[in-house]
This record gives C-alpha cells, structure tokens and sequence, in this order.
C-alpha cells in the first residue's frame, strides 16, 4: 500500500469517526451541552436535529464508494 493511498484510507477513517460523532452525538451532546448554555430550546433541538442529518448524510456519502464484497457460493 502506497503512502497516499494510506493517507486517503486514514482520512476515509476520520470522517466516518467525524459522521458518527455527528449521528450519535448531535442529538443527545450537543443538545445536552446547548441547554447547559442557557441556550433556547427552540433554537438547541433544531441544531441537534441538524447535526443528526448532516452525520446521516455524511456517512451516505462515505459508504457509497465502499467496494462491494460478494458472496462465496
């Protein structure tokens, strides 16, 4: 395995590590953290929610170019 393609499968693991930070720790940390913050509830569950969706759509993104392994028969 050459170095950029090293590099390219390093950054391919960060954004998944990024998208699941975003789907699992949008809605309930971020949230969590806002209302700490005194920040208004109408404004604290609409950003969570968007985080939810941009994680959800990030990881679309990223598993789309997988390579599809098939089956043994």
């Amino acid at each position: 395995m050459s170095s950029k393609e090293k590099q390219k499968s390093f950054l391919h693991g960060l954004g998944v590590l990024f998208a699941a930070l975003l789907t699992f720790g949008g809605p309930t940390y971020l949230v969590y953290v806002l209302e700490k913050l005194d920040v208004p509830k109408i404004l604290s569950l609409p950003l969570g929610l968007t985080a939810f969706a941009v994680g959800v759509i990030l990881f679309a993104h990223l598993l789309k170019g997988e390579r599809k392994i098939e089956a043994s028969t």
